[in-house]
């Protein structure tokens, strides 16, 4: 039986096996629905919310960084025990993400002022939100490390880096004793991205990446995990913009291997990919997008099913090791 909650490595922190994602709240969700939705993730046994200072802040007139904000409003109205929140900062201006942030003041302003949003004296896990590459790893790990010694972040992630500067990063901490990242936030499904859909400041998983985590055992907390619910959608309903990135001939093969294999189990395909994703062969908690506090609980039933470990393989193979993923 597969359990519930998962220790990430080098840290403290148990979690759910899969996390909610909260680009939505506050923006293209209300605080009635937000709070709809964190409660029905919470009565499913969740305990585990991504955010990130700059989530809605693409949306015009609305109130800056209104994920954390609602969901620090959702903390103080429900006052849950063992939540364990994540977000991220450093990312560059949305009116012109070709500027970094990762020096030391705006790293320490993000989390200074995301702590103020969430109602928190230190973020349990901080990722940064995207990579510079100009930049040192050995700078960026030590503005961290500063944060955490200062005990404004109990633990740091890296989101959207390059596989290189994540062994770089592996290096560096190592070397300086330092506690280094602890999970890797990179986009990743069984569903392949079509060529040139993928923006130049995003990373997906692909091979490399793969063997990195194999190799440390370095948590994934992957986004679009459920690749925006191409393989339930692709028989029927699929929209345009989910068939721009993903529509494809490999891709079909995997609906339909998926198809095969959860009809038998009364299961979905997109349930049936999220209960592979968490038996990979290195700690996964897949980040679920969701909308209803029905998609909620539908994502939560992927936990519930027996899965043999060849069934794995079958869905696994050529999809862990694939360039461009």
């Amino acid at each position: 039986m597969l359990d519930r909650r998962l220790t990430l490595p080098r840290t403290e922190l148990s979690v759910s096996r899969l996390c909610l994602g909260g680009n939505r709240f506050g923006g293209a969700l209300d605080q009635d629905r937000s709070f709809a939705l964190l409660d029905a993730f919470l009565e499913s046994g969740g305990n585990f919310i991504d955010t990130a200072h700059v989530y809605a802040d693409w949306i015009e007139g609305n109130e800056p960084s209104s994920s954390e904000k609602t969901i620090g409003r959702w903390l103080r109205s429900r006052r849950p025990s063992g939540v364990v929140v994540a977000t991220k900062g450093g990312h560059p201006p949305l009116s012109d993400p070709h500027v970094p942030r990762l020096e030391a003041a705006a790293l320490r302003r993000d989390v200074e002022e995301s702590l103020d949003y969430l109602g928190r004296s230190t973020l349990d896990l901080f990722y940064v939100h995207r990579d510079d590459p100009k930049r040192p790893v050995e700078d960026v790990l030590g503005n961290l490390e500063n944060l955490r010694r200062d005990g404004l972040v109990r633990h740091y992630g890296a989101s959207n880096w390059s596989t290189a500067r994540l062994w770089e990063a592996q290096r560096i901490a190592d070397a300086h004793g330092w506690q280094g990242f602890v999970a890797n936030q990179a986009e990743w499904s069984l569903a392949i991205r079509n060529p040139d859909t993928v923006p130049g400041d995003l990373h997906v998983m692909a091979g490399p990446m793969v063997e990195f985590h194999q190799r440390t055992g370095m948590a994934s907390v992957p986004y679009s995990s459920q690749a925006r619910g191409y393989f339930d959608k692709v028989s029927s309903s699929l929209d345009e913009a989910t068939a721009r990135l993903y529509d494809g001939e490999d891709n079909r093969a995997t609906a339909r291997d998926l198809t095969r294999i959860a009809g038998p189990m009364n299961a979905t395909p997109t349930q049936l990919m999220l209960a592979v994703l968490i038996r990979a062969p290195f700690p996964v908690v897949p980040v679920i997008g969701c909308r209803t506090p029905e998609q909620v609980r539908s994502s939560f039933a992927s936990l519930s099913l027996v899965l043999a470990p060849e069934q794995v393989m079958i869905l696994f193979q050529g999809r862990m090791s694939v360039e461009g993923r």
